[in-house]
């Protein structure tokens, strides 16, 4: 697995995405053959290497015959997605704008399809975007960890006026992502939208970096000389261990007036919604008033979203929130045959040895209540075909 790590001390932008992850490899000849394949006005790539402080870094930008128009979310959209390009690349490339313009929709209180993009809505932002989903599909990185963000501080002057920093929409990019951001004395937009949307769209994890093998690093300059060198670095590496790992979100509850019979109907809509767990405890509040505390577990984006499916489908008045840190086995989920049918399972890993495989219970009760037989019979067997199937770990010898 191929982990890239975004050490983000003077913050981000679209272009020192790209610039860093060229300077770290990326075949400059292949991304802009892609890119070429965008429905876009002219334009040419400048890439140079500069010196920001006592650090060498590569500079790109997209020079092109329409910087600075406005341009439709919609229209954004439409040319992506008709671009020859390979689904998946599409696919993140939309996500990210889509987030950019949910965004902006919510700090001018008007529709998504509605939005008109700005500062971030020129083609070379276009470019920014589509680019660095080519960069992490062509360079096989499969893994990204973000350090903290220095935002840096002050004002900005933009098409709407001027706005503090970190930029309305950034922070609101930020906000459930599980993205650890700072500001600092830099009087300047050092994070950007732009930025802010790439990076907490490809994140897996937020932190230091992780322990990896390093294979390559790289330096992406911004256009602005500062007191600080003004570089965001990438590592590239492989994982040194066999755990993953990443954040989430607990949102939690308590609640002392609802109709318990909901509670199933709420957590079938917050999983359905994305929510990697949900559970619920019994609690004694003030008064001695027994309750129920309401828990779920979100990762990426999708805190906000189960945050107002909370709010608009239980009694509750709030919710609280923080971040954990999680520590996983690899797994592998594949299918295996048994006497009684056909059953899912995931196996799990541990420094390379598999360390179970455990069935599908769905898949279980399903064939246990179709064959007559218990479910025990239907749980034991599965368990053992599917510890004889496994393939090997990881970082297993075999």
């Amino acid at each position: 697995m191929t982990t890239a790590y975004f050490d983000c001390q003077a913050g981000a932008s679209g272009n020192m995405i790209l610039g860093a992850l060229l300077d770290a490899g990326l075949d400059k000849t292949r991304l802009l053959a892609e890119l070429r394949k965008l429905d876009l006005p002219p334009w040419e790539l400048s890439d140079e290497h500069v010196q920001r402080g006592l650090i060498q870094a590569r500079l790109v930008d997209f020079d092109i015959e329409d910087r600075g128009h406005h341009h439709p979310y919609t229209d954004i959209d439409a040319r992506i997605a008709a671009a020859d390009l390979e689904p998946g690349i599409k696919k993140e490339a939309r996500q990210i704008f889509r987030r950019l313009a949910e965004a902006e929709a919510h700090i001018h209180g008007t529709q998504v399809n509605e939005v008109e993009f700005h500062e971030v809505g020129a083609a070379d932002s276009v470019l920014d975007v589509v680019g660095a989903a080519l960069a992490f599909h062509l360079m096989g990185i499969d893994h990204v960890v973000v350090s903290p963000i220095n935002t840096g501080s002050g004002w900005v002057d933009t098409a709407h006026g001027r706005l503090p920093v970190p930029a309305p929409a950034t922070t609101r990019l930020l906000a459930g992502s599980g993205a650890v951001a700072y500001g600092s004395d830099v009087k300047f937009e050092l994070l950007t939208p732009t930025g802010a949307a790439v990076l907490t769209h490809a994140a897996d994890a937020y932190g230091p970096l992780p322990p990896m093998r390093v294979l390559q690093t790289g330096y992406g300059a911004g256009t602005a000389r500062l007191a600080i060198p003004n570089v965001l670095r990438v590592t590239l590496g492989q994982a040194a261990e066999t755990h993953q790992a990443d954040t989430a979100t607990v949102i939690e509850t308590n609640i002392d007036d609802m109709n318990p019979e909901a509670y199933e109907y709420v957590s079938a809509r917050l999983f359905a919604a994305g929510a990697l767990d949900v559970w619920t405890a019994p609690i004694v509040m003030k008064g001695g008033r027994p309750a129920t505390q309401l828990c779920a577990l979100a990762s990426g984006d999708t805190a906000n979203t189960l945050i107002d499916l909370i709010l608009a489908e239980t009694t509750t008045l709030g919710v609280r929130t923080h971040q954990v840190h999680r520590t996983k086995l690899p797994r592998h989920a594949f299918s295996v045959t048994t006497p009684y049918g056909d059953v899912r399972v995931k196996a799990s890993y541990l420094h390379g040895t598999l360390r179970d495989a455990a069935p599908e219970a769905a898949d279980c009760r399903r064939i246990a209540a179709e064959q007559g037989v218990p479910w025990r019979d239907v749980y034991d067997a599965a368990r053992a075909a599917g510890r004889a199937a496994a393939p090997p770990g990881p970082d297993s010898e075999n």
